[in-house]
């Protein structure tokens, strides 16, 4: 865990349009949210992100993500008949994504008041930012029905390595950034403290971008 993890006050700011999207990015070698689906589809992560909503929640009909970024991959999901709807933390971002993508993204930090249950909970590279994981994933749950999903990548320690994460080890250990970094064992015990329990860890896109796939009992 990271023992001075940034002012709740200040994510907002912290992930805005204006200092994340146009600013800290560009300081990490990535592009800025105008040019992010176009990678995230050219690297293979889109193709990867809907695999795994067809492999693991084949039922699901109504998705909620977390942390949409570009919103790339709920526009995909919209295109194939899901019934979508986004959270992002800055207001300047959710509305533009919204006005990209057509799907309705709402500002504010997760876990938020009003948002309508859901077959299937998605965030992909969010929970490490999260300053209380069982918070976050205990309100994922309350959102799911019995035998609901939720898809969460997140960097997982599961090869051992040393140092952590091998070249990726100073980009996972992000203290202005990241709150926490997981096991798979801390992702066990994560689900059962939200009242989900963990049905495959065994996914992975690549180094730093593992995924645990957690079910509703």
């Amino acid at each position: 865990m990271n023992r001075r993890p940034p002012a709740l006050e200040e994510l907002s700011r912290l992930y805005s349009l204006d200092f994340y999207w146009h600013g800290r990015v560009r300081t990490k070698g990535q592009p800025p949210i105008e040019r992010r689906a176009a990678l995230d589809r050219s690297d293979g992560r889109v193709e990867y992100w809907v695999g795994l909503v067809e492999r693991h929640a084949p039922e699901a009909k109504r998705v909620l993500e977390v942390g949409v970024g570009s919103g790339v991959l709920l526009a995909e999901l919209r295109e194939r008949g899901y019934e979508c709807l986004g959270v992002e933390p800055d207001e300047k971002t959710a509305a533009w994504t919204q006005e990209q993508t057509g799907v309705e993204i709402r500002p504010g930090l997760f876990p938020m008041e009003g948002l309508p249950p859901v077959d299937l909970f998605l965030a992909f590279d969010v929970l490490e930012h999260s300053r209380d994981p069982v918070a976050f994933l205990t309100a994922a749950a309350e959102l799911l029905p019995p035998g609901g999903r939720a898809i969460i990548q997140t960097p997982i320690d599961r090869d051992r390595s040393e140092p952590p994460f091998g070249k990726e080890s100073k980009a996972v250990f992000d203290d202005v950034e990241h709150c926490y970094v997981f096991t798979d064992e801390s992702m066990r015990r994560l689900a059962q403290a939200a009242g989900l329990e963990a049905l495959d860890l065994s996914e992975r896109l690549w180094v730093q971008h593992e995924v645990a796939v957690l079910a509703k009992p």
